[in-house]
């Protein structure tokens, strides 16, 4: 066993065969690349052929964890999906947290490697006694928060797991993989996952990892747990990610109707100050995590939304979106889906931009619109109408529709922008 929280191999399987085989890896290299973004770079550029297209059965996908992943330390359940992105082309870590990290490392493995295709719908199932498949032919189409609690409930007890939604399953190149209500959410690795015909992969933890050093590391968690309730961290236990929507609204940050803005004179309505007045709120945490960052609100129809900075930006103010409840919904509707907020409301928010300079014939596609912006989502989930072409991100997109629309497809390498406007943060320009 590799010293300092590594076991020192990963388990790389096959779904075409469900063979599967132990990939040593020795402390030098776990120095050299540590981390899951690092490993799983290595195993990329190991296991991959060169060249390979991101959706063919030879391309990897890894599921990569730290070597702090299973401490004590607080916000240490963390893990990368690591492939090469259908988004961008180019290598992609997808970076999450929850309790799948923690039972995946005690599978015994710092990284589960997953190559070729399955013939049927399957699950992917790893625990102590190596990997196997399962069919999920059942589980088809359904949302990944639904397919996650029948193969809970089929599994048994201490079994944890990352699904995807129907649009992994149709190959929408932003598609997410998704586990206890959390998602690996960047570069479309959901539809990696979905071309290999895997609804689901499932852990079971049944091993244990030493850190080099026990007591110091106690040490340190007792310290990070106590600063993790100071004064730092309290708008965030209070009021979530959000509690940043009306700053960068007042600095000219919040990015708006596809960046042809950088304030949002409705984001009042949005802010987390107001929507805490107005619903129900339930704090929940990470697993392993004291902050407690994460808010669940309720909303008017009693459905449940998870609400991040990320998504309201995306669904709300970059499409023009004020109403609160709407943007609720499309959150819920992309969670349902499987699709990542970010991409999804970057490529309708360019969309509705083509729609307005009549380059695209959508006249139902309108900044505001929350009705059309459900529409958007259902369409790209299904790749029916509109959405076969919005499915493939906004660069793409950009290069059918052509008419200068480029000019206006906010993008870098393919990957559509996060919630800062970089005329204004000009080291994010940088």
């Amino acid at each position: 066993m590799a010293a300092g929280g590594y076991f020192g191999r990963a388990l790389v399987v096959d779904a075409g065969t469900a063979a599967a085989s132990v990939l040593p890896l020795g402390d030098e290299l776990l120095r050299a690349y540590i981390g899951g973004a690092g490993l799983g770079a290595w195993l990329m550029h190991s296991l991959g052929p060169p060249g390979v297209d991101p959706l063919a059965p030879e391309a990897p996908l890894a599921f990569v964890f730290s070597p702090l992943v299973g401490t004590p330390l607080t916000t240490s359940a963390k893990f990368a999906v690591v492939a090469k992105s259908p988004l961008t082309g180019m290598l992609n870590d997808a970076l999450s947290s929850s309790h799948f990290a923690i039972s995946g490392k005690l599978t015994g493995y710092d990284a589960i490697v997953i190559r070729g295709a399955c013939d049927r719908p399957s699950v992917l199932l790893v625990d102590g006694d190596g990997a196997r498949l399962a069919d999920a032919a059942d589980l088809q189409g359904r949302p990944a928060a639904e397919a996650e609690h029948r193969l809970r409930e089929r599994l048994g007890r201490g079994w944890r797991v990352a699904a995807i939604g129907p649009a992994g399953e149709r190959g929408v190149r932003y598609a997410t993989i998704s586990h206890d209500g959390r998602h690996a959410g960047r570069g479309g690795l959901g539809a990696v996952l979905g071309a290999k015909r895997l609804k689901a992969v499932a852990v079971k933890a049944g091993a244990k990892v030493a850190p080099a050093d026990p007591q110091a590391v106690l040490a340190a968690a007792r310290d990070l747990r106590a600063r993790s309730f100071g004064p730092a961290t309290a708008k965030y236990r209070e009021l979530g990610t959000l509690a940043n929507l009306l700053a960068f609204n007042a600095i000219s940050t919040l990015p708006t109707r596809n960046f042809q803005a950088a304030t949002f004179a409705e984001a009042p309505q949005l802010a987390a100050e107001e929507l805490a007045e107005m619903r129900t709120v339930t704090r929940n945490s990470c697993a392993s995590c004291t902050i407690g960052c994460e808010h669940i609100y309720r909303t008017r129809d009693g459905q449940r939304a998870r609400v991040e900075y990320e998504n309201v930006f995306a669904l709300g103010p970059m499409c023009g979106v004020s109403d609160p409840d709407a943007v609720l919904a499309a959150s819920g509707r992309c969670d349902e889906l499987g699709l990542d907020t970010i991409s999804a409301g970057g490529t309708i928010a360019w969309a509705m931009e083509c729609a307005e300079r009549g380059l695209i014939n959508a006249p139902w596609l309108r900044f505001g619109d929350a009705d059309a912006l459900i529409r958007a989502l259902d369409e790209i989930g299904a790749r029916q109408g509109l959405g076969e072409l919005l499915a493939e991100g906004t660069r793409r997109a950009a290069q059918r529709v052509g008419g200068g629309s480029a000019a206006f497809a906010l993008q870098v390498k393919g990957l559509e922008l996060p919630g800062y406007e970089p005329r204004t943060m000009q080291a994010m320009a940088r």
